[in-house]
């Protein structure tokens, strides 16, 4: 090995000087790529993305194959590199091309140029089969749930600013930026976790709705295909809670639990309510409990004008303390659940509150992952960005399935992205490759080897 032309020499210890080269050997810092490739191999994800796009280059021109670019770029993502540009730099990793599925001394992956290019080459069908994929993996972890008995779909966009000319962005005077605002979904299966489902792409001044009743339709009529019996539960803010969403819900025979926007009206429908609200808090008050808030709950029927028929209204107001004086917080949700069936005004108020956890998932999704780095001109391509950041999420969600059955009632069992990432997959490795073997050597001081070898083991194939 050719020694490093770098050694410096640096004043860490009193009386031993401490250099600093470049003859470590083959290193990586992204060990964690091992198991998100593992994890991809049993989902089969990245293969069967490749085998949605359609490549129309020239075969006998062609380095790098579909299926090699979607998995390099995938996880990249997955380690936090979100630029196209960060391949540069990372093609010869050692531990990326295992990932991919190359030997260490095989030739370097792509490069920015090369996937760059292969990301605007994609096609709206190749996006619509894509898309296809992602919902053909929920259908499997249905599957592993055994026959379902309710699936929740939660609609939330979310704000992607853009700094550029990208073909869409409009100005958002709602958040004061130019952006995109696409469209997350995600469905859980019997209460448990959010799979991602997918993320629509849509112009910066896109209605809440704007896409939503055509994927849901996609998406339902799939669900019903393979599950008939299955109870559907659609869930959104106030921006899903207007005539058409709901209406879409009622064609479609499914359940829906949407906010409402508080209005004149549903302040007079909820007075009782409210002034019970105002008359528990009093009566608490002069008991001297003044810090804990009052909730009161109501229920009622309503018909908007632009509704077809009236629905049930549940109304939670809630008394809150603070600075000044309390502070009276009526809020509103529309429901085609039914009190019959056990859906009281509270389990009902719960339950619209579980969108806490959808928004938890965008902030993986959009933080940790980074899904909002959208810097492609064409409108396609940044859809197909979102596709990838969907993908790494969903490597990222089949490794938190696994730590929480090998390491249940942990912090690991409930860790998110970010925290996977940063403290057990960003750890550095030897690699060397013999004739017969590759041997990737993790730091002996490294503190979560039990708890990687119980994922290795989980995550690899019978006799593996």
């Amino acid at each position: 090995m050719q020694r490093s032309q770098l050694a410096v020499a640096v004043p860490l210890l009193p009386g031993k000087p401490v250099h600093v080269d470049f003859d470590g050997g083959d290193l990586s810092s992204d060990a964690g790529l091992l198991p998100l490739a593992l994890a991809d191999q049993q989902l089969r994800l990245t293969e069967r993305l490749a085998g949605a796009i359609e490549d129309q280059r020239d075969a006998g021109k062609v380095v790098h194959s579909v299926e090699d670019q979607i998995r390099e770029r995938v996880f990249l993502i997955a380690q936090g590199y979100a630029d196209a540009n960060d391949a540069n730099s990372l093609r010869s990793d050692p531990v990326l091309k295992l990932a991919v599925g190359k030997e260490p001394s095989d030739g370097p992956l792509a490069g920015q140029s090369t996937l760059s290019r292969f990301e605007n080459a994609v096609t709206q069908r190749d996006l619509t089969r894509c898309g296809a994929v992602l919902l053909e993996l929920f259908l499997e972890r249905c599957a592993q749930a055994g026959a379902p008995q309710r699936i929740v779909l939660d609609f939330d966009p979310f704000e992607d600013p853009a700094h550029g000319s990208q073909q869409g962005v409009l100005f958002n005077g709602y958040y004061d930026a130019h952006c995109y605002l696409p469209l997350y979904l995600c469905g859980s299966i019997d209460g448990g976790r959010q799979y991602v489902l997918g993320a629509l792409l849509r112009h910066g001044r896109a209605a809440a709705t704007d896409g939503a009743r055509g994927l849901l339709k996609v998406v339902v009529d799939v669900l019903r295909a393979r599950y008939p019996q299955v109870q559907i539960i659609v869930r959104g803010d106030a921006g899903f809670g207007v005539a058409r969403m709901i209406w879409t819900c009622r064609r479609l025979q499914v359940d829906f639990c949407f906010g409402l926007r508080r209005n004149e009206r549903l302040d007079a429908l909820s007075e009782r309510v409210q002034l019970r609200a105002a008359l528990g808090y009093t009566l608490r008050r002069r008991r001297g409990a003044q810090k804990e808030p009052y909730r009161a709950y109501g229920e009622f029927t309503y018909q908007a004008r632009s509704w077809k028929q009236p629905e049930r209204v549940v109304n939670k107001t809630e008394v809150t303390t603070g600075p000044g004086c309390p502070k009276l917080n009526p809020r509103f949700m529309t429901a085609s659940l039914r009190r019959e069936e056990g859906w009281t005004p509270r389990r009902l108020h719960r339950f619209y509150c579980g969108r806490g956890n959808p928004e938890n998932r965008i902030k993986e999704y959009t933080l940790d992952l980074e899904a909002d780095r959208l810097s492609c001109h064409s409108f396609l391509a940044n859809q197909f960005r979102l596709v990838l950041h969907a993908a790494a999420y969903a490597l990222y969600q089949a490794v938190q399935d696994v730590l929480a059955a090998v390491a249940p009632k942990t912090e690991w069992a409930t860790a998110q992205v970010g925290t996977i990432r940063e403290r057990l997959f960003k750890v550095a490795a030897r690699v060397t490759e013999r004739c017969r073997v590759v041997r990737v050597q993790l730091p002996s001081s490294f503190g979560w080897q039990p708890l990687w070898r119980k994922l290795l083991g989980a995550l690899a194939p019978a006799g593996g």
